[in-house]
């Protein structure tokens, strides 16, 4: 049995003398596992659409419960990426992220157009990767079912009104007046919290210029490695 999919490539193995094996994140199948045969012979057709990062359609077979890839329509393989060692880096975090989130047979609509957004800005804008690596990780983490709580005081529950401190553990802000050992957070940086996710990813520009999003950046990124399970604990890049 054949069908279609939209999807992008995730991840990938050497598999034998001349095929691989790719994990495709499909929004209405979630991840779909498939090895793609003589992928790796000179002249295949499906040399292009073996690699991280390509997206398009793709048609499978499904025989005795195993999926192969025997077709692809590319339309895009986010290119400069590969020309950019450092957005080459924060692009795979993307697809790590997205591999730890997806689940076979399991509907992702919003996770894969936010990773397709993620990776188009990332790729063919001139903003600073870790700016685009934070409002991904801003909108990522809600679709995961973590919000940090941002408004309030995680200890005594008051409204934050200025400046306060953020704990990555417990998941949230805690205000000053309350004892904490965690990270003081400026007012701009917590209103970057409070905002971000819920904003679309094509208004990443709008923080570029934002004094406090590199302080952000930093004291969220705690938050998300502390909570999703990524398989490849060594594609992290680095912080603003």
């Amino acid at each position: 049995m054949n069908f279609a999919a939209d999807g992008i490539v995730i991840r990938r193995a050497e598999y034998k003398d001349y095929d691989r094996m790719l994990t495709v994140f499909a929004p209405e199948h979630g991840r779909i596992d498939a090895i793609a045969r003589g992928c790796r012979r000179p002249k295949s057709r499906l040399a292009h659409a073996s690699e991280p990062f390509c997206s398009g359609e793709f048609v499978f077979s499904e025989s005795k419960g195993r999926s192969s890839v025997v077709q692809c329509d590319v339309r895009d393989r986010f290119y400069p990426l590969r020309e950019d060692y450092e957005r080459m880096t924060h692009g795979c975090y993307y697809l790590t992220l997205a591999d730890a989130a997806a689940l076979p047979g399991q509907e992702a609509r919003d996770l894969y157009v936010l990773l397709m957004k993620a990776l188009a800005i990332l790729a063919y804008s001139e903003l600073e990767p870790a700016l685009v690596t934070m409002a991904f990780e801003m909108r990522y983490m809600p679709l995961m079912g973590y919000t940090p709580q941002s408004g309030y005081c995680l200890v005594c529950g008051s409204e934050i009104a200025g400046a306060c401190r953020f704990d990555a553990e417990a998941g949230g802000t805690i205000c000053l007046s309350c004892p904490s050992a965690a990270p003081r957070v400026t007012e701009g940086a917590r209103r970057v919290l409070f905002k971000a996710p819920v904003t679309d990813m094509g208004a990443t520009q709008l923080l570029a210029g934002h004094p406090d999003w590199k302080l952000a950046a930093r004291i969220y990124r705690p938050f998300v490695l502390r909570r999703i399970d990524r398989r490849n604990e060594k594609v992290t890049p680095e912080l603003p």
